[in-house]
């Protein structure tokens, strides 16, 4: 279970960077884009947190240099703006998916615990 999220952990890393980064046309659209935001950066955040789960809090960290930086690559890039609301929003959602599964994690092994 671990190596599978390891591995669409870094799937969804270059697909976000690619999506952020790339060509307007081919960004996905389902959705007002500050959900989308935060959807991809909370997915994001979660499995690696599962993924990685002794490096959360470097995780969270992570997630919100990574959104910052995204957003600053963007201004690089005609066509495309970088704002401090989209990266905002990119790094809360980050940070809610690595804090719901350290809350969920912690909750197992305390009912675990108790079990015992």
């Amino acid at each position: 279970m671990r190596r599978l999220c390891q591995v669409a952990a870094m799937g969804l890393t270059l697909f976000i960077v690619f999506v952020t980064l790339g060509p307007l046309r081919d960004r996905p659209q389902t959705g007002h884009p500050q959900t989308e935001r935060f959807a991809a950066y909370f997915v994001l955040g979660a499995v690696f947190a599962v993924a990685y789960p002794r490096h959360r809090g470097w995780i969270a960290a992570g997630v919100v240099v990574g959104s910052i930086a995204l957003e600053l690559g963007q201004l690089a890039i005609p066509g495309r703006d970088a704002g401090l609301p989209d990266a905002a929003v990119k790094a809360v959602g980050g940070m809610m998916g690595t804090a719901l599964i350290s809350a969920s994690a912690y909750t197992v092994r305390r009912a675990r615990s108790r079990a015992s």
